[in-house]
């Protein structure tokens, strides 16, 4: 099982960093320093559980749908009485991508903190819509077992990073995925950036 795996559906700089190699690397100058600021109420905020469940046939599909048919992916047995027998396959490494992409969107019903006057609290993303980019990173290294046929997953996460950049949210949170038996199956990174307009 390899052990870090990074799927992104545009080419970009993604890289883990501190704040201060943030403004030097990425190049955040101080103005953007000062408005990140009004995100980091959010940062360590914990997404609420998702489930997904795990079939053979899905796993399959997805791993044909990427062109690889490495038999660990899609070599599927046969049981006594001619049904497939999916025990023989595991996930491709990429699989992550159908359930963590939407559990980290929870943040997406976020609220900042009701101020005079209102109620509720405003909302963090106010135009869904607004998404340039989203990428997500997979790192097996500490995985207890695979992801296979007939497994409960369970995903929760928190808020990692946030910052503005090139008048972007950057927004990237981290995510555990564990079997009903608490077993972790894969650690996750999701970056989303949303344009100017999407977000508070």
């Amino acid at each position: 099982m390899g052990e870090y795996y990074f799927l992104s559906v545009q080419i970009i700089f993604y890289v883990y960093l501190t704040k201060k190699q943030l403004v030097i690397i990425m190049g955040i100058t101080e103005e953007e320093e000062k408005l990140s600021k009004k995100y980091q109420i959010f940062v360590g905020r914990e997404i609420n559980k998702s489930i997904h469940r795990v079939k053979g046939k899905s796993l399959v599909e997805y791993a044909e749908a990427l062109g690889d048919i490495n038999l660990k992916y899609v070599g599927v047995g046969t049981t006594p009485d001619g049904k497939p027998d999916y025990s023989t396959i595991i996930a491709h490494p990429s699989y992550p991508n159908c359930f963590t992409v939407d559990a980290a969107f929870d943040l997406t019903g976020w609220k900042y903190p009701p101020e005079a006057g209102d109620d509720a609290g405003k909302n963090l993303i106010i135009n869904y819509g607004k998404v340039l980019h989203t990428s997500q990173a997979y790192d097996y290294s500490k995985a207890e077992c695979s992801i296979k046929h007939g497994q409960k997953l369970y995903t929760t996460g928190y808020l990692e990073k946030a910052y503005i950049r090139n008048k972007g949210l950057w927004l990237i949170m981290h995510l555990d995925t564990h079997t009903e038996e608490g077993e972790l199956v894969v650690q996750s990174e999701v970056m989303t950036v949303f344009r100017e307009g999407g977000y508070y």
